[in-house]
């Protein structure tokens, strides 16, 4: 039996809503095309997109609902339904947009146009951080932190979140290395490193969370070009894959984006003028990084 989650009033979709048979037919795979992918992303027709997996998370969802609740709208794609079938199979069918993705646009790019279109990246970002904090961090349901480094079965607070302290969620990634090590009948001397060494500069008392996209690279800006005043060139930028948005540190922006560098190209500087840098904390908290999921 299907479970609905979530279904926008029929008179503001712009067409039918596809049917499960419909999204498991599509050829137009965006992602996953990979014959052992269990996550694909497809084009439905002309309007829709949908995102579908056992292992997808909801609040992918209400992320977007949430953008939405916010008045912030035209550089995210709008929720139409989220279902889940009774195999455990998430469905979410979302705003099909247009464009090509920053990463395949970058070689192409004159210089000037690729600063346009940074800066007004960091504006949209800028508008998201802007939005009034909850007073904890975790994701915008009040559940665990939504970024894959917090993961742990069952989510178990101290570990997974939410956190109402900074201290607090460093302690958690923390925990999550010693209990990693106790699983494994050793002893982290990392953890001991990064509770002795790491805390006191990566934490700063009462600094509140923000609201972040958690995983800003080029594959997920979708650039369009459109005619500006005086047909002049311009672009309109979207981001997507919004599934490991909430509530981070300040810093966190910019880290999620540092683990992503390749370092082969200029876009490894260019992240500056997208959003303020923190190189400190982004190397402390890749040393995290490296020991809970490489």
């Amino acid at each position: 039996m299907t479970t609905p989650l979530y279904f926008r009033n029929l008179e503001d979709l712009p067409a039918p809503l596809p049917t499960t048979s419909e999204i498991l037919a599509s050829n137009d795979i965006i992602k996953g095309i990979e014959t052992w992918a269990t996550r694909k992303v497809v084009g439905v027709g002309k309007y829709f997109i949908a995102k579908y997996s056992q292992s997808n998370d909801q609040i992918e969802g209400e992320n977007l609902l949430f953008l939405e609740r916010n008045n912030l709208q035209g550089f995210a794609p709008r929720l139409y339904a989220m279902w889940k079938e009774v195999d455990g199979t998430l469905f979410l069918v979302m705003e099909r947009l247009y464009g090509n993705t920053l990463e395949s646009l970058w070689p192409t790019l004159q210089e000037s146009d690729k600063d346009h279109i940074l800066a007004k990246t960091r504006d949209i970002l800028l508008q998201i951080r802007d939005i009034p904090h909850q007073g904890f961090f975790g994701s915008v349901n009040k559940s665990h932190m939504p970024h894959h480094l917090f993961y742990w079965p069952n989510y178990p607070n101290n570990i997974s979140g939410p956190f109402t302290t900074e201290q607090a969620l460093i302690q958690g990634l923390i925990q999550k290395s010693r209990v990693n090590a106790q699983d494994n009948r050793r002893h982290s001397y990392l953890a001991d490193f990064f509770q002795e060494q790491l805390t006191g500069n990566l934490v700063v008392d009462g600094r509140m969370p923000v609201f972040t996209h958690s995983d800003l690279q080029r594959k997920n800006i979708l650039v369009e070009e459109i005619k500006g005043d005086q047909n002049r060139k311009e672009f309109h930028i979207s981001l997507v894959d919004w599934e490991s948005a909430g509530w981070y540190p300040i810093y966190w922006e910019y880290f999620a984006a540092f683990l992503s560098l390749k370092w082969d190209d200029n876009w490894c500087s260019k992240v500056a003028k997208i959003i303020d840098t923190w190189p400190a904390e982004a190397a402390m908290m890749k040393m995290i990084y490296q020991d809970l999921w490489l």
